[in-house]
């Protein structure tokens, strides 16, 4: 039998001599080694001072230490001057935003200036959430002297959790906007649960949230293969970053920082936190001047977003000009159906019926898919609106030999408008209408 000194050494092995930080061959750094073989030229901030030795994080990344009475917290800082480009993004427009229409574009209470707008971002030790889950970084970005600042909060150790709590609650206090993305889901209610966990309050109830994510789906969802963040930092801003750490290792780099105290693999997480916020400011801009501009856009998928965004407002002139930008241009022939459909929904809607009628028609063309609601919406029309029942059965007849096979559950529906049609026709009520005409 195995005396307890036997099974102590296979559960904790006789530790080795600590390698050079270049020298580690841990599963995290092998890891990253396989995404990036080669070491390319790193896009860095300027003034970055990055280096690949052991050295200590003020060194590394720039910032100091803040002595609270729940330990020291790290806070990095950097200053992104607004006047530089930012891919082809011009961070200066931030200043001629006009505050009403920021308001109607992100249904929020308008910020009384972009002073008092705070972006957020947190990196966290798990992605799943729950009250396991810390944030070991906060990322607070704001304008201020006409730059644009990022603040990194880090805490070394877990256990300096309320410390950095209680610094990032006291510059919240300060703005009455939050911008984040994707924090609706992630960042503000696991900030709010550690809030809780460590005897604090969480944010006000009352601070106005813009959750980026949610906006950026509603206008590019149907042109972009997903909405995270470096995908439209890609596509929208022209900006590619290099050698970016994937989401889904940072918190394995913080226990490697924990364990092995690996300095050097924990400034590429500053990095990564840092672009995601001056991103965010760069995807704001954009939000607002895509929503502001009227003409058609690039991409016929993004007016076809457009159209319905608009419409859900009720801004159905604007829904109009949008749908009408999308039939205008070069689309696949379902998409042109379920634009016809969405525009003929809204012209009914404004009590415009002859513009619906010209769209549905066309959705009945025979070069496109069969359109039941197309057929319908005109049978409807013929025999409510109009009393013509010689119209609205020959209309229910087309349709009856043009339903497809794998659409024959909708025959009912058109065999009973069919019979009661019929049975109107037969009792002389199509004859007195246009004997009325």
């Amino acid at each position: 039998m195995k005396d307890l000194k036997q099974k102590l050494k296979e559960f904790y092995p006789e530790s080795k001599p600590e390698k050079s930080f270049n020298e580690d061959s841990s599963p995290l750094a092998n890891q990253l080694k396989r995404l990036y073989p080669e070491k390319k030229n790193i896009k860095h901030f300027p003034d970055t001072r990055l280096q690949q030795q052991s050295t200590g994080l003020e060194e590394l990344v720039g910032g100091r230490w803040i002595n609270t009475s729940f330990g020291d917290i790290f806070r990095a800082e950097f200053v992104w001057n607004l006047k530089d480009l930012y891919g082809n993004c011009d961070l200066s427009t931030i200043f001629s935003i006009d505050l009403k229409a920021f308001s109607e574009i992100f249904l929020a209470p308008p910020p009384r200036s972009v002073e008092s707008i705070l972006f957020l971002d947190t990196e966290t030790t798990g992605l799943s959430g729950g009250s396991g889950t810390v944030a070991f970084m906060i990322g607070l970005g704001f304008i201020k002297d006409n730059s644009f600042h990022v603040h990194q909060y880090f805490i070394s150790r877990l256990s300096h959790e309320e410390g950095m709590l209680e610094l990032v609650q006291n510059i919240v206090n300060q703005y009455d906007t939050i911008i984040s993305y994707n924090g609706k889901t992630f960042d503000i209610p696991l900030l709010n649960t550690r809030f809780l966990m460590n005897h604090q309050h969480p944010f006000h109830p009352d601070l106005s949230h813009i959750d980026l994510l949610h906006h950026s789906r509603n206008l590019w969802k149907y042109s972009q293969e997903n909405c995270k963040l470096t995908t439209l930092e890609r596509d929208k801003l022209g900006f590619e970053r290099e050698e970016d750490i994937p989401g889904e290792l940072i918190p394995g780099v913080y226990f490697e920082y924990i364990r092995l105290n690996r300095v050097d693999m924990l400034t590429q997480v500053f990095i990564h936190n840092r672009w995601d916020i001056i991103t965010m400011l760069a995807i704001l801009l954009r939000i607002v001047e895509s929503q502001t501009r009227h003409q058609a856009e690039n991409n016929p998928l993004d007016d076809y977003a457009k159209g319905r965004l608009f419409r859900n407002r009720k801004d159905f002139e604007r829904s109009i000009s949008h749908y009408r930008h999308v039939l205008s241009s070069s689309i696949s022939r379902q998409r042109r159906i379920n634009t016809l459909l969405e525009l003929g929904a809204v012209l009914k809607k404004c009590g415009e019926f002859e513009d619906a009628l010209i769209v549905w028609t066309e959705a009945c063309d025979p070069d496109l898919p069969f359109c039941f609601e197309a057929y319908r919406e005109l049978a409807v029309y013929y025999e409510h609106r109009e009393k013509d029942f010689l119209k609205a059965h020959h209309i229910v007849s087309e349709a009856l030999m043009k339903i497809p096979r794998h659409r024959q559950d909708q025959i009912p529906d058109m065999e009973k408008r069919k019979n009661r049609l019929e049975r109107k026709i037969s009792s002389g009520n199509n004859d007195e209408r246009h004997n009325r005409l």
